[in-house]
């Protein structure tokens, strides 16, 4: 075999370049592809319908009052004391015209607890759409202090609706402190300002010595509130579980040791997130950004794309440390380097959608590392990308299009001996490709790449 050689099965012409595009399908008629926009539309109205019906503890036509209503406070807190609104003359700095009026509370929460939460619950009767939604913004101020500050701006257009609102310092067993957002409404309301808007803002402190402020755990269980967090460098969270529905989840930078996000109908966009483990579910929305992990690393979506730069790390002999990209009806597109500060270290990586493209480029990877790839796909163009480092059999397969197996046998030797890789193909069927790639014997047996799709090309580079 040459030194770099492409090997191309020749039912179908190899793709023009190395990163291929999805093979051309006949276009949809303009009726079908309206039949998926209404469809579409349809789910999402469903979803939202559900949810709210679901959270509603009262039916339609039940004749009480709201005064009948109790107040949807969880049955596993305790409420300290609810906070009397402060009426902030005009001074909001957030006006909008429809909702003139605001009002305040302000809270804290000792930075020492074993938990920080915050919760929003409403039920609400005859309303006809959402009651409350918001947004929360979490920041780091220069202050010292003891505790974490939450204050929270309540926008409204009529009184009545900020009296159906209740803000409130809870307590939950094992040293657990938080803020709770409550509301209940019974009357109909279906213009835009017949709601309340929430604006919260969470601020950390500083320490005294300049060193990184530590927090046991954050939890956050949100309704229809966004949740936003700038350059959290100052702060390291041991843990942190987020959830939010119909509103995204973003940050600049997160240092967590163990991470979980969860929304839906809406993305996940975290810019740097540093973890030893993290999932991150959500679905009619995209993924995006950088992550980083020394565990695992499980990314879950539908309907939309991932679309991510991932840094693994492994520097634990006991340990293989995996990524999983899940999605379906969405492509894929992955960025991925491993790195290892050990003679010998593992990694296991594992994409999946259907209907859609799945792009993996592992841009980096240790010599001498065990490394497992499986992607696959349906109805898309799959394209897998791994360094000279990466040493196994490789398996490229699909049911009708082409396959591309390209190997890299004239590259220096990384580890500096003076090697020649080795490429063999093994094995050629109509549609699939398989082989081994390595520096030595022993290397061609020690990681695994598969690359599978059906009606489309498959294009895979070691």
């Amino acid at each position: 075999m040459d030194s770099k050689t492409a090997f191309q099965t020749q039912d179908l012409p190899a793709p023009a370049s190395h990163v291929p595009k999805p093979a051309p399908r006949k276009r949809c008629s303009k009726g079908r592809r309206l039949l998926r926009v209404v469809g579409l539309s349809a789910l999402m109205v469903w979803i939202g319908a559900r949810y709210f019906s679901e959270t509603s503890r009262f039916s339609h036509w039940q004749q009480t009052t709201i005064s009948d209503l109790e107040w949807p406070f969880p049955p596993d807190v305790e409420v300290v004391k609810c906070a009397q609104w402060s009426d902030n003359d005009g001074s909001d700095a957030f006006y909008d015209k429809d909702y003139p009026y605001s009002a305040d509370a302000s809270f804290k929460l000792p930075v020492s607890s074993d938990t920080l939460f915050l919760l929003s619950r409403s039920v609400a009767r005859n309303h006809g759409g959402v009651i409350s939604a918001g947004e929360v913004e979490y920041i780091q101020s220069d202050d010292v202090s003891d505790n974490v500050k939450v204050d929270i701006t309540a926008r409204y257009r009529d009184q009545e609706y900020l009296d159906a609102t209740k803000v409130c310092l809870l307590t939950r067993d094992g040293d657990q402190n938080g803020v709770g957002i409550f509301t209940k409404w019974e009357g109909k309301g279906r213009q835009r300002g017949h709601t309340l808007q929430f604006k919260v803002t969470v601020t950390f402190p500083s320490t005294d010595d300049g060193s990184p402020l530590s927090i046991s755990n954050l939890q956050t269980d949100l309704e229809i509130f966004a949740q936003k967090f700038g350059d959290m460098s100052g702060v390291e969270f041991k843990a942190m579980s987020l959830k939010s529905v119909l509103a995204p989840i973003l940050a600049d930078y997160l240092s967590v040791e163990d991470a979980k996000f969860t929304t839906t109908l809406a993305p996940v966009n975290i810019q740097a997130l540093v973890a030893e483990r993290a999932d991150v579910v959500t679905s009619l929305g995209s993924i995006e950004g950088t992550y980083n992990a020394s565990k695992s690393l499980t990314l879950t979506t539908s309907n939309a794309p991932i679309k991510v730069n991932v840094n693994l790390f492994n520097d634990d002999d006991d340990d293989v440390v995996r990524l999983q990209l899940l999605d379906s009806n969405g492509p894929i597109e992955g960025n991925i380097s491993l790195f290892s500060t050990l003679d010998a270290s593992a990694f296991d990586v594992s994409a999946r959608t259907a209907n859609a493209r799945l792009a993996l480029d592992v841009l980096a990877a240790p010599v001498d590392a065990n490394i497992a790839v499986r992607a696959a796909t349906s109805l898309g163009a799959a394209s897998v990308k791994l360094p000279t480092t990466y040493e196994g059999s490789i398996s490229a397969t699909t049911s009708l299009g082409s396959v591309k197996v390209k190997f890299d046998t004239e590259t220096a030797d990384p580890s500096g001996a003076g090697r020649t890789r080795i490429g063999r193909v093994e094995q050629v069927r109509r549609n699939m490709v398989r082989g081994r790639v390595g520096w030595s014997e022993a290397g061609l047996s020690r990681g695994v790449v598969d690359v599978t799709t059906s009606l489309a090309s498959v294009d895979l580079e070691v």
